[in-house]
């Protein structure tokens, strides 16, 4: 049992959680729900051993949270996925990272090699496993999050909004896993959630509200007798209607709350309940074919506000998108959906114009430049207030005081941020609340044309209902929006027109009556229909559901075969779409997922070729072994997978120091110079000799580092340290905590151009031109980014701490290494290397 006693918890001096009493059984699947700010995060934060309780207690199985010995137990037990997958990786190679807790609990090199593969297998990344995790979309870093949790094989889940960026085609598998976890292996799932089928399908359905828990019972009860409160807590729609239509009629969420299930319950003893379902679902079957720009009473303008022109974008050489054109009409609400990994996110950006296409070309024909509102809300906060960062965008336009107050004070209206929101750290805001502040910078733009990444994720009932309210405002002003969401029943009852990505091509466009019409578009997209709309088309299909007039659906003598045909049909269509999301997003054997034969190479071998080729570097003093070095590392470079064009590029931050070393060695003020330029100062020859030679040595090292930190990972570097430091700890040497210290630092050290990146980007998206003005101006705006980036940094530092240690580094660190002797070939390897570096230096001296 998994328990939480009369807890307590605040932040400081606000109180979040007050006297919580919480428990889930083996094999049990709770929802744990409520508004933004609830204290749902916290509480699991709390159960996984995330945070201490104030007062009160966590146990579990007999391991008390609070005891310094208990801890790691209760880690150990309880895995926790958080909301935002960035905070809780902690290595740069998919397989790595699933492995990382695995290796912590002192597992065999064997045995952590499959609960690998079965991982990533249960989440839908087979084959992923040399992937970079960077190169992942954020709905691909969310399962790998749920895998790295499920490799330690936990006997408790916590999963905090861990489905929210799944596709369509992928929720209903991932939630099918969960169940299965709770069921066959006895797992106990905590499921903090908006989503109301996620909570519909639990055991047991708990409700926090202020701190305290509001509510508790079994799904039936919630739907039967407290339909109220299940209104002001999920958002329901048609297909939500439906399943309370059918409670009320007989029907039992034990039996299943996926439209397969519904269906066949009203195939069979449910019959009676199909003409009250198929009121619910009324204008889903036509797509609910309004016209809302003649309803709001928008012209349609001439030409589109945005529109993108045969547009490809493409990273290291990678294609993203493929000639992709979209038009954004004034008035108009347009809905992009694709599976995770498609190239949404990365169209919203180069529609944004913060990013430049390959080709192609955007026309936007409003003022300023679009208004976007990133995927993760966090990549889009840098200040230290909620009303600062409301503020910005404004005053950045050149808006004076009055008009900021009136934009702040709108947009804090429109998406209930409160007064004492407003002065909040947007950091210590639940993942919800953020997501609010994110939406309300985008809205104090008053931009023409507006994206909008995923808005709804993280928030409660009530703040996706004021959210549809403003975007159809925005449409009623005469604006354009671009919503991308996975939420796709939720966004169709919104949506003027709908476009369907799929592997960087536009698979689909055009209204949402026109999409209901042609029901192969989500599955040409790797997409499933919406729940409501898959449920509408079970019952059309299904010749034993009475209709209105009580009579049959048709009387014809093969109308069952029909409609087996049918839902046969409908299942393959789910299927394909399935096995075609998952066959679009694994590697094609590029470049992206090819392994660098560096890569397999022991890390300790790497290490040590370069801690004594940096020695040897120090010691060459003629120009032709200089050229032999060169060569050498332009050939590992090109093993490693990294162009001349990478390399040169990892040079520019160390720029500044070697134009520096240049003119210290190469400009005499004394008046030795061989070459006189005026008066004392002049040009030192045997300068220029010292400068090239120091600027070689310092180029070289920072090249054989970088092959090193790009085929190996940091986890790798540490364990490979620790393991050639080992014989030091015998003098007290603390090897352990060095190596947990080396492998923060080189986990971080790309964490800071990622923080420099994101608080540029968001900075960039909010009216910050970096590249006008003199350069006294250009100064001064980059200083602006220098305190959010350090900033952020000590925060990320924070976290990724955090995530190592939920994960069992500590534990780890303490435990014997499993012995891991060179094979032949890194022996091999070894010694042929330590021969070249050894010969270049004695020859170059």
């Amino acid at each position: 049992m998994l328990e939480a006693c009369d807890v307590s918890f605040s932040y400081g001096e606000e109180p979040v959680l007050q006297g919580v009493s919480f428990s889930v059984a083996p094999g049990e699947l709770v929802a744990l729900v409520g508004g933004n700010g609830s204290g749902k995060s916290t509480l699991g934060r709390l159960l996984a051993g995330a945070l201490l309780p104030e007062a009160g207690s966590v146990v579990c199985e007999g391991f008390d949270s609070s005891e310094p010995d208990s801890r790691p137990e209760v880690r150990r037990m309880v895995g926790l996925v958080v909301q935002n997958p960035a905070d809780q990786l902690v290595s740069t190679v998919v397989a790595d990272e699933v492995g990382f807790g695995p290796q912590n609990l002192g597992l065999s090199a064997f045995e952590v090699g499959v609960r690998v593969d079965a991982a990533l297998e249960a989440v839908g990344l087979a084959g992923y496993g040399t992937r970079e995790v960077n190169a992942l979309s954020g709905g691909e870093q969310q399962r790998l999050a749920l895998a790295g949790v499920l490799a330690m094989e936990p006997a408790y889940l916590v999963l905090d909004e861990a489905l929210s960026m799944v596709d369509s085609a992928e929720r209903p598998q991932l939630r099918a896993l969960v169940r299965r976890l709770a069921r066959e292996r006895g797992i106990g799932v905590v499921m903090v959630t908006h989503d109301p089928i996620e909570a519909l399908g639990a055991d047991r359905v708990v409700v926090l509200k202020e701190g305290r828990v509001s509510w508790s019972g079994e799904p039936d009860a919630l739907v039967r007798n407290e339909r109220e409160l299940l209104e002001r807590v999920l958002m329901t729609g048609p297909y939500e209607r439906a399943f309370c239509t059918a409670v009320d009629e007989g029907y039992r969420l034990a039996s299943g709350v996926e439209p397969a299930d519904f269906a066949a319950w009203l195939a069979g003893e449910g019959r009676g309940a199909c003409d009250a379902v198929r009121s619910c679902l009324r204008g889903v079957e036509t797509g609910d074919a309004r016209d809302r720009r003649a309803a709001d009473g928008v012209q349609t303008a001439a030409a589109p506000l945005l529109s993108a022109n045969g547009l490809s974008v493409g990273y290291g050489g990678r294609a993203v998108l493929r000639d992709v054109s979209l038009a954004l009409e004034a008035g108009t609400v347009t809905l992009m959906a694709g599976g995770s990994g498609a190239g949404k996110s990365t169209l919203a950006t180069v529609l944004a114009g913060l990013a430049e296409p390959l080709a192609g070309s955007v026309a936007y024909a409003g003022e300023g430049r679009p208004a976007l509102a990133f995927q993760q809300p966090e990549n889009q906060l840098f200040l230290e207030s909620v009303e600062a960062e409301l503020a910005f965008g404004p005053r950045q336009l050149g808006c004076d005081e009055a008009e900021v107050r009136r934009r702040v004070d709108e947009a804090a209206e429109a998406l209930g941020l409160d007064g004492e929101l407003l002065a909040r750290d947007p950091f210590s805001l639940s993942g919800g609340q953020a997501r609010r502040v994110a939406l309300g910078c985008v809205l104090t733009l008053d931009a023409s044309a507006v994206i909008l990444d995923e808005p709804t994720s993280g928030l409660d009932a009530a703040s996706r209902r004021s959210l549809h309210k403003v975007v159809r405002g925005l449409a009623h002003a005469g604006r354009a929006v671009l919503v991308i969401s996975h939420d796709l029943e939720e966004w169709l009852g919104v949506a003027d027109r709908v476009a369907l990505v799929a592997s960087g091509t536009l698979a689909w466009q055009g209204s949402v009556a026109e999409l209901a019409g042609d029901p192969g578009a989500f599955e040409r997209a790797g997409l499933v229909a919406p729940e409501a709309w898959e449920l509408a088309r079970r019952l059309a299909a299904t010749a034993e559901c009475p209709t209105s007039d009580g009579g049959a659906a048709s009387a014809a003598a093969d109308a069952p075969s029909r409609a087996a045909a049918s839902i046969a049909a409908s299942e393959a269509q789910r299927a394909r779409a399935a096995s075609g999301a998952a066959s679009a997003q694994k590697p094609s054997g590029g470049a992206e997922s090819a392994s660098s034969p560096l890569a397999g190479v022991d890390a300790r071998v790497k290490l040590v070729l370069l801690f004594c080729a940096i020695l040897a570097l120090f010691i060459t003093q003629k120009p032709l072994a200089f050229v032999v070095w060169v060569v050498i590392a332009l050939a590992l470079g090109r093993l490693g997978g990294m162009g001349v064009g990478r390399l040169v590029r990892a040079l520019r931050p160390a720029a500044v120091l070697l134009c520096f070393i240049v003119a210290a060695n190469l400009i005499s003020c004394d008046g030795s110079a061989a070459i006189e330029l005026a008066g004392p100062v002049g040009i030192n020859t045997a300068g220029a000799a010292r400068a090239a030679a120091a600027v070689a040595r310092i180029a070289l090292m920072v090249v054989f580092s970088l092959v090193v930190t790009a085929t190996t990972t940091p986890i790798a570097v540490a364990d490979a340290f620790v393991r050639l430091a080992r014989p030091l700890a015998r003098f007290r040497v603390p090897v352990d905590e060095i190596g947990l210290v080396l492998s923060l630092a080189l986990r971080f050290i790309p964490l800071v151009m990622d923080e420099l990146n994101r608080v540029r980007l968001a900075q960039r998206s909010r009216g910050v031109r970096f590249d006008e003005g003199g350069i006294a101006v250009r100064i001064r705006v980059w200083g602006t980014v220098l305190v959010p980036v350090m900033v952020g940094l000590f925060r990320r530092a924070d976290r990724l701490g955090a995530a190592m240690d939920a994960r069992c580094y500590h534990e780890g660190t303490r435990r014997p290494h499993e012995p891991h002797p060179l094979t032949d070939r890194d022996r091999a390897l070894l010694i042929m290397g330590l021969i070249i570096i050894v010969d270049l230096a004695l020859a170059g001296r």
